[in-house]
């Protein structure tokens, strides 16, 4: 780190001082988002804030998590946001609508009343905003207002192409960046990174190795599916419990177990995918796969491994459970299944089906083009100051105090450039600065990799990189680019078009109906609700959807020279 950075962000952290209010273009007033929002506060700062003039941002997110609501009490700054205002003079109001801020947006949009900065993930959002000409291209706003900034020259070319293909330019910095480009400049410093890139999944089936240990329950016992509900009625039977109270044989992600969970590791570890034996877009749903994993998670409630009602819980709600050790299986976001140092999980890869199917899972190998999406408005107040606090904290040293804080308090670096927190950093990072020090907008994938020792054995990080690649490094799984495929996270067909509208349809219908497949009472209701569905998306001109969606499958599968093969046309017949 510089010297001069060092000295700047220390005498700010000394200073403490906080300002409050919502500034910039949009409108919203202070009473408009006190429940919503929260005030970053930069700091008093030398003669480069003097020169640049202090400049209140007023920023926008549809992402909870870091920033005001995710503040722990109390803590509204960091070695970084102090770093920004000297630099820059930039301090933030942010807000965070709890929900439906999409919607919000829209509203803003429309009214041509846009905040100073945008922070989104909704691709119909992006696309909308785009597409109103109301925000800046990259390129353009940093040649005019900081044509000197390292993001005209080394902005990763790979995610910039990804960007152009997705959203029809460069309008956005985007988070979590990970790219061949991007480590030619950030090499990963183990090959454990390597592997989540190329055999990560972002959910994985999971189980707690101290109740397989404590009803001898072993790897082959629970990797096929009649092993599996075998070890699910052991579980269920035995009257183990933890602090006198019974154990969940399955939970699924709560909440969020159909689009999820059901439609992506469920449904993918049976082999189904969203295509016909030729390759054309088929809806999952009536792929005869399908069918399969509906009846898995069917049986899973008939026979009571499955509490219908975990289906609703909150993330919350379900984290108690799984860090009270109390659930054997967990089928989820490996990032959930924390404290692993006292609740252990550990995954064997997919749960084989009985017929042969062969897995599969999608992982994206193309370049991304990032998570998180922040744009800046054309109508913004402050766009010099804009610029630089994008440069700098994209910078190394931006990205270095986002990460870690402040080089010789909060880490270390050795010759390799692996970092390495103090036992005060460490402190820190997980009381004053648990939230608010990682602004996720400005998280690179790939720099975090290289700067990290591999995780130690038992710890959280091992833990969460041996689940999560473990379906991608099973010997037999079909790893296909999922890139091919984010054509369905945008409006391929115009929403208020008569198909549009059967999309709209088609969606809720399904939300619903599998939750009733899934529920029945019995094979015999299980057969008619699984008739049902079909018939009714039948009526919904399911056909002629597809046809819609797979035109922009061709042309994705002519664009990446890539074609999905569907492996399992033997064994799942059209």
């Amino acid at each position: 780190m510089k010297k001069n950075y060092l000295k700047r962000v220390m005498a700010a952290a000394l200073a403490g001082v906080m300002a409050m209010g919502v500034f910039g273009c949009g409108s919203a007033s202070a009473t408009d988002t006190t429940a919503e929002s929260g005030t970053i506060a930069g700091t008093e700062s030398g003669a480069q804030t003097a020169s640049m003039g202090e400049a209140e941002v007023y920023w926008f997110s549809d992402v909870t998590g870091w920033g005001p609501n995710g503040w722990e009490k109390g803590v509204t700054t960091s070695p970084f946001l102090d770093a920004v205002k000297a630099e820059t003079g930039v301090t933030f109001t942010i807000e965070q609508p709890p929900t439906d801020a999409d919607t919000k947006l829209g509203l803003m949009i429309a009214s041509n009343d846009l905040p100073d900065l945008i922070s989104i993930t909704d691709a119909d959002t992006i696309k909308q905003l785009i597409q109103s000409g109301k925000v800046w291209s990259m390129e353009e706003f940093l040649q005019t207002y900081d044509p000197e900034s390292h993001l005209l020259t080394d902005f990763p070319d790979d995610i910039k192409k990804a960007v152009n293909f997705k959203f029809g330019g460069w309008y956005s910095v985007p988070s979590h960046m990970n790219s061949n480009d991007n480590r030619k400049v950030n090499p990963p410093s183990s090959q454990v990174y390597v592997d989540n890139v190329t055999k990560g999944h972002n959910s994985a089936i999971m189980f707690n190795k101290t109740i397989m240990d404590e009803l001898g329950i072993t790897q082959e016992d629970v990797q096929t599916e009649e092993g599996f509900y075998k070890a699910c009625e052991l579980v269920k039977n035995s009257g183990y419990m933890i602090d006198g109270q019974s154990v969940f044989p399955v939970m699924l992600h709560a909440d969020k177990w159909i689009n999820s969970f059901l439609d992506g590791i469920i449904a993918e570890t049976f082999g189904v995918a969203p295509v016909d034996a030729d390759g054309n877009y088929r809806h999952k749903e009536m792929n005869p796969g399908y069918k399969r994993a509906l009846k898995f998670v069917n049986n899973l409630i008939q026979n009571g491994y499955l509490d219908i009602n975990s289906l609703t819980l909150d993330e919350a709600a379900l984290k108690t459970y799984i860090e009270s050790g109390r659930v054997f299986c967990w089928i989820g976001n490996p990032a959930q299944s924390s404290k692993k140092e006292t609740v252990p999980f550990v995954s064997f890869g997919p749960i084989l089906a009985d017929n042969g199917a062969r897995p599969i899972v999608p992982i994206s190998l193309q370049a991304g083009s990032g998570w998180i999406q922040t744009f800046v408005s054309k109508d913004c107040e402050h766009p010099e100051q804009i610029a630089k606090m994008l440069s700098f904290a994209t910078s190394r040293e931006g990205m270095f105090l986002n990460e870690y804080g402040v080089e010789g308090v909060d880490y270390t670096l050795d010759e390799n450039g692996i970092a390495a927190r103090t036992e005060d950093g460490n402190k820190k990072f997980e009381t004053d600065y648990k939230k608010n020090i990682a602004l996720w907008p400005f998280a690179n994938t790939d720099f975090a990799w290289s700067t990290q020792a591999p995780p130690a054995e038992g710890t959280d990080g091992a833990v969460f990189n041996q689940v999560s690649t473990a379906i991608g490094k099973y010997e037999d799984t079909y790893i296909f680019d999922s890139d091919l495929l984010s054509f369905q996270d945008g409006n391929v067909i115009e929403p208020s078009s008569d198909l549009g509208i059967k999309v709209s349809q088609v969606k809720s219908y399904l939300e619903s109906q599998k939750a009733k497949i899934v529920s029945a009472s019995s094979d015999e209701q299980f057969e008619k609700e699984y008739k049902s569905m079909l018939e009714t998306l039948e009526g919904y001109s399911i056909a002629d959807i597809d046809a819609e969606y797979n035109k922009t499958l061709q042309q994705n599968y002519e664009a990446y020279g890539e074609k999905i093969e569907n492996v399992n046309a033997g064994i799942y017949e059209n």
